[in-house]
């Protein structure tokens, strides 16, 4: 198989030759963090079934209606902070948010959202929306012609309750779907049949003009416990989502969700709700379940994506990675519709020590290595 076809086999619940091994967030011609990374960026676009991602404009608050909705300016937080500060104007009043992003590092953070309270939340109802038309392919033809038989190609799409938190955060997100949970379901009702019409415009488009398609999404993993119960989750998820997922499925498509967490209970929810592949199924004590377990409670119904533990790849010795990759390749063989991976991207930090560039490169390699093993 080639690994295109190799990666479509796990997607379609189909054997593959041997299961796929994948480095997560490694892309085609994609610029490095740190000159270290350049060695497993050759190793995996050699070695490991690629993936490439593209989308099509949306957005869930307001769509194309962007004129005089934001304002905002940047000011000097400290010597290693820049603060931008972003005003979202709506007809029931301003919305203010503040994200301040370092000078000297990787990641930023978030420290004022838009929604303070629930009158704040209701003015979002308020923004005019009209969706993107979606009328140009090409982009995504492109993204596959790049890919040609090496890989595969999702199409990204948002996640309505995960739109909901982005708003407000995990503090104010438990509080108001304690106080005000008919608001916060009517939010993300809204939201839901927003990207319902936006799914169904890009299938009317033509998707499936150029052969299977898969959409992929993050969120769910912030409606789960220990943030929320496990009730919360049928409702803003599984109800959600599944509609969504259904008309994909009606159309020949194929769908990926990324969750983190313990999903230990959740693995077969999942498969009844349509997901083709969930990733990362994490081991203890990150998550809730061995391979074992995941692969008993997935059924042959779902792909698991995951075991690896990108901490382990950061801070263990070799001989721990190579027998743990062999104990889940073993078992992720024999189920089949497995695909080997780590928890998050490769590419996550500025100055990688030499033994995380090593093991990322035993991971790879012995991987490989094992997964045509066990494929005999």
């Amino acid at each position: 198989m080639t690994r295109k076809e190799r990666l479509w086999a796990v997607h379609k619940g189909e054997d593959p030759d041997r299961i796929p091994v994948k480095l997560w967030a490694l892309t085609k011609n994609q610029k490095l963090l740190h000159p270290d990374y350049q060695r497993i960026y050759d190793l995996a676009i050699e070695k490991t079934d690629l993936f490439g991602s593209t989308g099509f404009p949306f957005n869930i608050y307001h769509g194309t209606k962007t004129e005089n909705v934001y304002s905002g300016r940047v000011e000097k937080h400290s010597d290693d902070w820049n603060a931008h500060i972003t005003v979202m104007h709506t007809p029931g009043g301003d919305l203010q948010s503040t994200y301040l992003s370092p000078t000297k590092a990787y990641a930023g953070l978030t420290t004022e959202y838009f929604i303070k309270d629930a009158d704040d939340l209701k003015k979002i109802l308020m923004l005019d929306y009209e969706p993107y038309p979606i009328t140009d392919l090409s982009h995504y033809e492109d993204k596959l012609a790049e890919m040609g038989d090496t890989g595969i190609t999702h199409i990204g799409i948002t996640h309505p309750a995960y739109m909901l938190y982005n708003l407000m955060g995990s503090e104010l997100l438990g509080y108001l779907l304690y106080d005000e949970p008919e608001l916060m379901y009517e939010v993300v009702s809204v939201f839901g049949k927003r990207l319902n019409d936006h799914i169904k415009d890009i299938i009317d488009a033509g998707i499936g003009k150029y052969g299977p398609f898969v959409f992929a999404y993050v969120g769910p993993e912030l409606f789960i416990p220990p943030l929320v119960s496990y009730d919360i989750f049928e409702k803003y998820c599984f109800d959600i989502d599944k509609k969504n997922h259904d008309i994909i499925k009606n159309a020949g498509g194929y769908v990926w969700v990324h969750c983190h967490n313990k999903v230990g209970k959740l693995i077969p929810r999942f498969a009844d709700m349509g997901v083709d592949v969930l990733n990362p199924i994490e081991p203890p004590p990150a998550g809730d379940c061995t391979i074992e377990e995941a692969v008993e409670a997935a059924a042959g119904r779902i792909t698991l994506e995951g075991n690896i533990e990108i901490a382990d790849l950061l801070y263990k010795d070799k001989d721990y990675i190579c027998n743990f990759l062999d104990n889940t390749v073993r078992v992720g063989s024999a189920y089949k519709r497995f695909i080997l991976c780590p928890s998050t991207g490769y590419m996550e930090y500025l100055n990688p020590t030499e033994k995380f560039i090593d093991n990322l490169i035993t991971y790879v390699n012995y991987g490989v290595e094992l997964a045509e093993k066990y494929a005999k």
